[in-house]
């Protein structure tokens, strides 16, 4: 028998389990100790495959420990990629690249092994410097005098109605407006440019993990306690004006995924560094090509410092605007060497409109469902492995429930591929969490549908690093939150339906 036409074709990405979003480009970083560990499979046949199993088989490196668990699939139809997921401790695991190691089996079939790499990395926070630092094994990446837009008075506090934001207190969406950089490479470099990161992303994007740990982190620790985080966040922002403000939204209730909605506001404020340093190339890239040293030299260090203005708000899919000057230093064993640039960057992660269909009533208790279509700026659509989505139901007396969104051609989802993602809710199991709520809550009334989806990074392994480094994965592109700078407005979360349960 052959093997079974079913392979992770793509990296595997990190999700953290409290905020449900994934972490810039995919990758693991061990300061925060659960993530999850998501792959998308995918039947490279045209004939469906029944009764599958996948199982998590191995990682190259003991400091990361998966719980088993195996993955069964009744049918897989013909060119569908099914989103799978274990949760792994990473708090032992060691920076570098890792091969991880799937096992897949099914009728008919011999069984066949994937093996992907994913890429880790470790924040840490140093109270004393008030620095952050994201090490890898091509260097170490040192972050301080981080500006930005703190969180608005109202974040966490109570609104007018004498209602509690939804958020958590302090732990707010920071839009980042400048920071310093500094890149120790390991080992010292002859010639322009040194070694990237892990060989794909830019060195911006540690900068960007270091902005979006330290908000999850404070996060998790608002969710389950400070002590299930390893190191401090307590580093202080430079705060510029305007303030960004996000409360709940009028009839919000209370429920674990509020958490969601902070880890989702916050990366996409986050977003706003990778913006700002451009996604072609980024300071140091550029810097380096402007600044060869002499023969004979060798680079020991490098530092960006940027700051940025923007004249609107980040927000998810929007082409908005960062106005940025950043210098470039370059440190040789014989001289310093400088680079100044001053410019326009704009997002270029970008979609188009949510097309939404959900049933305007249900009969308790039965299913519910939503599809959705993530539009690009082009008319065409986001499909399968495209996109990591999910959706948020929001019962009636507030609490809410995550589910994700896949264009698998199971359950709710009408074909693979065929860019229509789809989630349901089983309301009996939901309506067990409701009535253990204090005080019980009803599974009948109004329920809302708020929607989420990350782009995915697709880039083929083996692809240039200086062309990989182009590609970035893990933006929103389509999110129910709206982050604002009027001072006199909070950050709408908008449902994009409403169901009716009976």
């Amino acid at each position: 028998m052959s093997a079974i036409p079913l392979q992770v074709l793509t990296r595997p990405f990190a999700i953290e389990p409290v905020t449900n979003i994934m972490l810039p480009d995919g990758i693991f970083d061990n300061a925060i100790f659960n993530l999850r560990l998501a792959a998308h499979f995918t039947n490279t046949s045209s004939s469906a495959l029944t009764n599958v199993t996948i199982y998590f088989e191995s990682v190259g490196d003991p400091g990361i420990v998966p719980v088993a668990r195996t993955h069964f699939f009744a049918s897989i139809p013909a060119g569908a990629a099914v989103l799978v997921q274990w949760d792994a401790n990473f708090e032992h695991a060691s920076p570098g690249k890792r091969l991880v190691s799937f096992v897949a089996k099914g009728d008919g079939f011999t069984s066949r092994r994937s093996i992907q790499q994913i890429f880790v990395s470790q924040t840490r926070f140093d109270s004393a410097t008030n620095t952050y630092t994201c090490t890898v094994e091509e260097g170490t990446l040192t972050v301080s005098n981080i500006s930005g837009h703190l969180p608005g008075k109202e974040w966490g506090q109570p609104d007018g109605s004498g209602k509690e934001c939804r958020c958590p207190p302090t732990v707010g969406p920071v839009v980042p407006t400048g920071m310093t950089m500094v890149w120790a490479p390991n080992p010292a470099y002859a010639g322009v440019h040194g070694e990237l990161p892990f060989s794909d992303p830019w060195w911006k994007i540690l900068a960007i993990i270091v902005a979006i740990v330290a908000a999850l982190v404070a996060i998790i620790a608002a969710a389950l306690g400070a002590g299930k985080a390893n190191f401090s966040v307590g580093g202080t922002v430079e705060e510029t004006d305007p303030s960004v403000k996000c409360c709940t939204p009028k009839g919000a209730g209370s429920g674990a995924p509020e958490f969601t909605v902070a880890g989702v506001a916050s990366a996409i404020a986050s977003g706003a560094i990778v913006v700002a340093c451009s996604d072609a190339a980024d300071p140091f890239w550029r810097g380096q090509e402007a600044t060869p040293p002499a023969p004979g030299e060798t680079t020991i260090g490098e530092r960006v410092v940027a700051k940025w203005e923007l004249p609107e708000a980040p927000n998810a899919g929007k082409a908005y605007p960062a106005d940025i000057s950043f210098r470039y230093e370059r440190f040789t064993t014989g001289a310093t060497y400088s680079h100044s640039v001053t410019e326009t960057q704009t997002n270029i992660h970008v979609a188009g409109d949510v097309v939404v269909e959900a049933p305007g009533v249900v009969h308790a208790f039965e299913p519910l469902w939503v599809r959705a279509q993530f539009m690009k700026t082009d008319g065409g659509r986001f499909k399968g492995s495209d996109l990591y989505a999910f959706v948020l139901f929001q019962a009636p007396g507030g609490l809410f429930f995550v589910q994700p969104l896949t264009d698998d051609g199971l359950g709710f989802d009408p074909g693979a591929n065929d860019g229509i993602y789809a989630g349901s809710l089983d309301l009996y199991r939901a309506y067990r969490l409701l009535l253990s709520q204090d005080p019980p809550q009803d599974v009948y009334g109004l329920w809302r549908v708020f929607l989420f989806a990350q782009d995915v990074n697709l880039t083929k392994p083996g692809t240039p690093p200086e062309i990989a480094a182009q590609h970035i994965g893990g933006f929103f592109v389509a999110s129910a939150i709206e982050l604002t700078f009027d001072p006199t407005l909070p950050c709408p979360l908008k449902a994009q339906a409403n169901i009716t349960v009976v």
